[in-house]
């Protein structure tokens, strides 16, 4: 009995070299075009990033993308099947928006990186000997709250790894690098329809294409950030002259009249944005506008005069 033990010993002794040394030679990685080098990369920058106040949810508030990692060549390969993972760093906490977008240290940004198809984080699987290749990553910050958002800096650093299993000292990074500032910039409209409602006129107050009757001030309400600056771009459908808008199609509508929108004086043209300065200070902000009959045809029949134009507010 003694003696069977001691073979069975030394059987063991000389078969647990060999397996360890296969496990060693198990899936070796090695990269195809960098050389020595086990990290590459790809750095992205998004510089100041304005962010409007009523912005909504889910938008795309900034994007930019990585270069191409060795112009799209093979990277790295292993000698076995092999997985490769896609996996987000710095920000790694999900965002209560989802999407796979991660919270930033900035209050309501999120921030997402993307593949070709799909974001991070994701795996992908490779046959022996077969190589991975990597384009450009889309990077993206993403409004995650309903309300706005906080300011400053978002910090730098690595925010994703492409890596190989078994061998994750083979790495593709994407850096957020430079000065990457979130500014927002609060306007909101106090009413989203106004209503202008003209005084009566008659065919007799006009005196020829191009007269105008009963001007009416009206104001467009915003409450604004100091130092907003305002945009107005009205647009609707124009009956030839400059900020004339031309009546609703309906029974018993006024022919030979259309409706002109003035900033002061100075009609306002349909389709042009119209730079109405800065906020003073912070709070309510009036814009204040005209609205007037405007004969546009020599012949005039009365009747009902309704016409409609959709502003659009820009703050940055």
């Amino acid at each position: 009995m003694k003696i069977k033990f001691n073979k069975a010993f030394l059987l063991c002794l000389a078969a647990c070299p060999l397996l360890f040394m296969s496990e060693n030679t198990f899936a070796a990685c090695s990269w195809d075009n960098n050389g020595p080098k086990k990290v590459i990369t790809s750095d992205v920058t998004f510089g100041n990033v304005i962010v409007q106040r009523d912005t909504p949810i889910g938008s795309v508030i900034a994007s930019t993308t990585s270069g191409d990692f060795f112009g799209g060549k093979p990277l790295f390969s292993c000698t076995e099947e092999w997985t490769a993972s896609h996996e987000p760093m710095l920000y790694t906490t999900l965002s209560s928006y989802g999407n796979k977008v991660f919270n930033t240290n900035i209050a309501g940004v999120g921030i997402r990186v993307s593949g070709v198809s799909q974001a991070v984080p994701f795996t992908s699987s490779y046959l022996s000997t077969q190589s991975i290749t990597l384009g450009p990553r889309t990077v993206e910050l993403i409004k995650t709250s309903s309300g706005g958002v906080g300011s400053g800096n978002l910090t730098v650093g690595d925010i994703s790894q492409t890596y190989a299993q078994p061998d994750s000292s083979y790495k593709a990074l994407v850096a957020l690098r430079g000065t990457n500032t979130i500014i927002p910039v609060a306007c909101s409209v106090n009413n989203t329809v106004i209503n202008v409602s003209l005084d009566d006129a008659a065919v007799a107050d006009f005196k020829g294409v191009g007269s105008t009757a009963k001007p009416k001030d009206f104001n467009i309400g915003l409450n604004c950030d100091a130092g907003t600056n305002v945009k107005l771009t009205l647009d609707g459908n124009s009956a030839g002259p400059a900020g004339v808008l031309s009546l609703n199609a309906g029974e018993h509508q006024a022919s030979g009249i259309g409706i002109q929108v003035l900033n002061g004086t100075t009609p306002v043209v349909l389709g042009n944005q119209l730079d109405l300065g800065t906020a003073g200070k912070t709070g309510d902000m009036q814009i204040p506008l005209v609205a007037q009959y405007y004969q546009t045809d020599a012949s005039i029949i009365a009747g009902l005069t309704n016409a409609t134009a959709t502003f659009t507010m820009v703050y940055n």
